[in-house]
C-alpha cells in the first residue's frame, strides 16, 4: 500500500487540531488566568530595566577613546617588535612576512627593519594625533563624537594599508623571489 506525501502532513494537522481542542476545553489552574497576567503586565515598566542615559553616554566617551587609541598602540608595539625582537632568519610564525622578503636572510632582515620603522613610526604619529583628537571628545555632542571616532578608525585602516603596501612594494623593488638584489639594467652604448 503506497502513501502519498501529504498523508503524514494531514495526520499531523489532525493531531494538532485535537490537541488544541482538548486544551481549550480543559480548565486552567487558578494562578494562571488571563486577568492575573494582564495585571502583572500592566504593573511592569520595561524602562526600569534600562540604565540611566548618563551612564550610557558617560561610558560611550570612554569606549570611543579606547577604540580610537587601540589601533595606533598596536601598530607601535608591532613596529618595535619588528625592529628589536624579530628572528634572525625567515620563518612562518613571527615577523613581517611578505613574498619578496622571505627569500634570503638579507631580504628578511631588510624587510623586518623597514616594517619596524614604517609601522612603528606610523603607530607613534597616530598615537599622538589620536590622543589630541580623543581629548576633545568630552566637549563634543554624542553623535559628533561617534562620527569623529568612526572617521579616525577609517583613516587608521587606510594609513595602515598604505604602510603595508609601501613595505611590500619596497621589498619587491629591491629583492627578487629568491631574496637576491635586483640587478640594475645598464644602458647599452651602440
Amino acid at each position: 500500500m503506497s502513501t502519498t506525501p501529504t498523508e503524514p502532513i494531514q495526520t499531523t494537522v489532525q493531531t494538532l487540531e485535537t490537541t488544541l481542542s482538548t486544551m481549550a476545553t480543559e480548565t486552567t489552574e487558578p494562578g494562571l488566568d488571563i486577568n492575573s497576567i494582564k495585571e502583572m503586565m500592566d504593573a511592569f515598566d520595561p524602562a526600569q530595566l534600562l540604565p540611566e542615559l548618563s551612564q550610557i553616554f558617560g561610558s560611550l566617551t570612554t569606549v570611543c577613546r579606547f577604540a580610537v587609541m587601540i589601533g595606533p598602540v598596536i601598530l607601535l608595539i608591532l613596529g618595535l617588535c619588528y625592529l628589536f625582537l624579530s628572528p634572525k632568519e625567515a620563518n612562518y610564525y613571527f615577523g613581517y612576512r611578505c613574498y619578496f622578503g622571505m627569500g634570503s636572510v638579507r631580504a628578511w632582515r631588510f624587510t623586518q627593519r623597514l616594517a619596524g620603522l614604517v609601522l612603528g613610526g606610523l603607530g607613534l604619529i597616530l598615537t599622538v594625533v589620536m590622543l589630541v583628537i580623543s581629548g576633545s571628545f568630552a566637549s563634543m555632542e554624542v553623535t559628533d563624537m561617534v562620527w569623529k571616532a568612526l572617521d579616525c578608525l577609517i583613516w587608521q585602516v587606510i594609513l595602515t594599508l598604505l604602510g603595508t603596501l609601501a613595505i611590500n612594494i619596497t621589498a619587491a623593488a629591491r629583492f627578487d623571489r629568491r631574496g637576491e638584489y635586483r640587478k640594475k639594467k645598464r644602458p647599452t652604448n651602440s
